[in-house]
């Protein structure tokens, strides 16, 4: 709680000091508009979930981790994937005013599905035990990759490594290598702007002249100019327009030109802090579908954190993947909160009260 707490203070006010700065921003706009409208009710749901967690029975886990209700999850996930395929045309819908990408709420439905498939087995995990989990895991990541490669991946990548992670055998390793690689190829090849993100990716600085090479280049040279101290929060030059999405994508870059490797390199310090106390919590958990689940969320957690990441300093290609309670968000926010509360729920005992003691009456 305490680790998630501080990211999302961190997040919140980078986000309002690179705002009042942006010449894009608008100066008459209520606080906080650069996130989202829903930025406020991401901060009340976080703390109260997380509050939460630690008062509510594990009953409630039991109840939650049920396969009825992971299946009526993941229809629902699938109805927005399917609206933002045939309907929106876009990686992003809105119902009822609330904007947000089709894609979230399968971040975490699949882990869902991961803990209650998991669930059942005794021992080390066999990969061909489980079709129903990578015939539905791969069918959602297809689906995704047509407008949001990098969340495909997300997904399918945390599933591989939770089924390793439970003891898989690695000889299936080259496997997966061949079989993603060709996959992902394939996307990339049926989209020309990823096409050029690659091509951006490998030769930043000969393709300064184009929106993707611009995007790297200028994140580069953001993580340069803070040094070791950074220039102020709210005192660099990339939040000032200079650098597209700085607020999502390339909110590292910002955060590391801002408050220098001294400011970045506390930040993911904390973000370590928070993977290895949700692995610590997740393999705590009796609920052995809770067990799962939490140790899927914490490799979407890491995943995810890594991608932003290495998407800013240049080691991966831009993905579009957000920075856990650092990046703009809202939504996000609140299934990230309510995936976090279900761990800590499910590993501690039911909160309920204790007989008193023949002394005490």
């Amino acid at each position: 709680m305490i680790f998630s707490l501080l990211l999302l203070t961190f997040g919140v006010g980078l986000a309002q000091l690179t705002a009042s700065t942006n010449a894009s921003s608008d100066l008459e706009a209520p606080l906080l508009t650069r996130h989202p409208e829903f930025l406020h009710a991401g901060i009340a749901a976080l703390c109260l979930l997380l509050g939460w967690s630690t008062t509510l029975s594990t009953k409630v886990v039991d109840r939650l981790l049920t396969p009825k209700l992971v299946g009526f999850l993941l229809l629902v996930g699938l109805a927005f994937l399917a609206q933002s395929l045939f309907l929106e045309q876009t990686r992003w819908i809105t119902i009822g005013g609330l904007k947000f990408q089709a894609s979230e709420p399968l971040k975490f439905a699949i882990p869902l599905l991961c803990g209650v498939c998991l669930a059942r087995t005794e021992g080390t995990v066999k990969i061909r035990e489980h079709p129903l989990l990578l015939l539905t895991t791969a069918v959602v990541a297809a689906a995704i990759a047509v407008h949001d490669l990098g969340s495909a991946a997300l997904v399918l990548g945390t599933t591989v490594m939770l089924l390793f992670a439970a003891g898989a055998d690695w000889k299936w390793v080259p496997a997966g290598v061949l079989t993603l690689g060709l996959f992902g190829g394939l996307y990339i090849g049926m989209e020309e702007y990823r096409i050029r993100r690659v091509g951006a990716w490998l030769a930043p600085w000969k393709q300064m002249d184009t929106n993707e090479g611009a995007q790297l280049t200028e994140s580069l040279r953001a993580i340069h100019q803070g040094g070791l101290e950074g220039t102020g929060m709210g005192q660099g030059l990339r939040s000032q327009g200079y650098l597209a999405v700085d607020e999502s994508d390339f909110v590292f870059a910002i955060l590391a030109e801002e408050t220098g490797v001294i400011g970045a390199a506390l930040v993911l310090t904390t973000f370590a802090g928070l993977i290895f106390s949700l692995w610590r919590v997740a393999w705590q958990c009796p609920n052995p579908a809770a067990r799962w689940f939490g140790v899927a969320i914490t490799i979407t957690i890491a995943m995810q954190t890594a991608i932003n990441v290495w998407v800013a300093t240049g080691l991966l290609p831009t993905k579009g993947i957000a920075l856990p309670f650092v990046s703009r968000s809202g939504t996000g926010w609140i299934l990230l909160a309510g995936a976090i509360m279900v761990a800590l729920m499910a590993s501690h005992p039911n909160h309920e009260p204790e007989p008193p003691l023949a002394a005490d009456s």
